[in-house]
């Protein structure tokens, strides 16, 4: 997820940039389930993909369905489109596929044949959502509930779990301190000495060792004005390539708010850098509306030259409400309009630069095809993005267009005007929350509903 092992965002591959013309082909599971997680792809260009259901599938790039695994597929769900069995989003590592089920088990199966090689119970309990597996030097680390204090953690999990990737062994845990939580956990790897770093869902950092789970660094813990306190966000930690760390979180109550719009007083993001060996505050950037998603590292201009940290802010939408849709407000008589932007940082002193973008509001209570009674994906404003070699940064968003986003002619902003070419998208009728994958000539979007591939020429 996120690019390469530090979860930065950021692609060594390019990507088809101009993604109007629409997929070369796409897939929706028969049973309609929930499709909330990242795809992976391998070095053969074979795409994989876990459903909310249970069901791990893996396919040839020219949409060939090369296996199924369902030994976590809920079959006992009374309508499998309401099933929760897997959240947990893949990692791929030595010729295996990991993935976690809220069941507390994690599932590993040989990549080649799709046949399981081991089944673990782990934990009490994994949380629902979009967190996902990490796995680095033969070990696999998962975001679970602890059997110790699961009751204690209103949402989200509260232990990090290691695993021996070979056979399911646990190897250590990670207790989150304060009894605080990680959401959409997100676990980026750097090395001097070989360690996990990751954020909690109020934004606070932690620097852990691989090897056997001690806490090398605890980041500052929340700082605000007088009155302020941390939001939940459902962000997290990417690291870049210079030695820092970026984390979004919120101040106030953040995406849960029930707000109708993105400008609620008491739903602002932030975003942070810190020093990777030192867990030192670098700077910080106050925004206006809600970070829900992890920040991406990258060069926008493709050269590698200037690093850039692209933020997606906006408010999460809801659930459904038929009248307000119908009527164009709440009943409180607020407007139906989430507003929401991208916007780039320089990586290295946080100021702000003049690449920005700002898709028309949208202009309905719920996410793109969210419906009851059952199909519920309640994503995020926008997925995690990606950024490919070219300077091309791809983000799916709660309207159901995927963008692709690139600064052709290098002036250091986004021409709007189509025929510039710098602005494409394709709408697919439905809602984003897992992020993109990219590799050679190829960008595999997950909307709640599936999968498209679009491949380059």
């Amino acid at each position: 997820k996120n690019g390469d092992a530090l979860c930065s965002g950021a692609s060594n591959h390019e990507a088809p940039s101009n993604i109007s013309g629409g997929p070369a082909w796409s897939f929706k599971d028969e049973t309609a389930s929930i499709m909330s997680s990242h795809p992976c792809i391998d070095d053969s260009k074979d795409v994989y993909l876990s459903h909310r259901n249970g069901k791990l599938r893996k396919f040839g790039a020219d949409g060939t369905l090369k296996w199924t695994n369902t030994d976590n597929f809920d079959m006992v769900a009374e309508n499998p489109q309401t099933s929760q069995v897997v959240t947990g989003g893949p990692v791929l590592l030595n010729g295996s596929i990991y993935t976690g089920s809220t069941d507390g088990y994690v599932l590993c199966v040989d990549m080649s044949s799709g046949k399981t090689r081991w089944r673990q119970k782990v934990a009490a309990a994994m949380f629902v959502d979009s967190w996902s597996l990490s796995g680095r030097s033969g070990i696999v680390l998962v975001a679970a509930v602890s059997v110790v204090r699961p009751i204690d953690v209103p949402g989200g999990a509260d232990e990090i779990v290691a695993l021996d990737a070979n056979n399911g062994e646990v190897l250590w845990r990670w207790l989150v301190p304060d009894n605080k939580r990680v959401y959409n956990w997100l676990g980026s790897f750097t090395e001097a000495p070989p360690s996990v770093v990751f954020a909690t869902s109020e934004g606070r950092p932690y620097r852990v060792r691989l090897c056997d789970g001690k806490t090398l660094w605890a980041g500052p813990d929340f700082a605000g004005e007088l009155g302020e306190a941390p939001g939940f966000s459902t962000g997290g930690l990417a690291m870049g390539p210079n030695g820092l760390a970026y984390v979004t979180s919120n101040v106030g109550n953040g995406s849960f708010a029930y707000i109708k719009s993105s400008f609620g007083a008491d739903a602002r993001g932030r975003l942070s850098a810190y020093n990777v060996s030192t867990g030192q505050l670098v700077w910080r950037q106050e925004q206006t509306m809600p970070a829900n998603n992890a920040p991406s590292v990258g060069s926008l201009d493709g050269s590698g030259s200037r690093l850039s940290v692209v933020v997606a802010l906006g408010a999460n939408a809801m659930f459904p409400d038929p009248v307000a849709e119908a009527s164009g407000h709440y009943i409180d008589g607020t407007p139906v309009a989430w507003y929401t932007e991208l916007r780039a940082f320089d990586a290295a002193t946080g100021e702000p630069t003049a690449w920005r973008f700002e898709p028309p509001p949208h202009r309905k209570p719920q996410a793109e095809g969210d419906s009851f009674p059952d199909h519920i994906c309640l994503p995020d404003a926008w997925s995690n993005g990606a950024i490919d070699a070219r300077g091309t940064y791809f983000v799916g968003h709660m309207s159901g267009n995927i963008f692709a986003l690139r600064d052709i002619d290098g002036d250091g902003t986004l021409n709007m005007d189509e025929a510039s070419g710098e602005v494409t998208s394709y709408y697919g009728g439905r809602c984003y929350q897992g992020s993109p994958a990219i590799a050679p000539g190829m960008l595999v979007a997950a909307p709640c509903d599936g999968m498209h591939v679009f491949l380059g020429e």
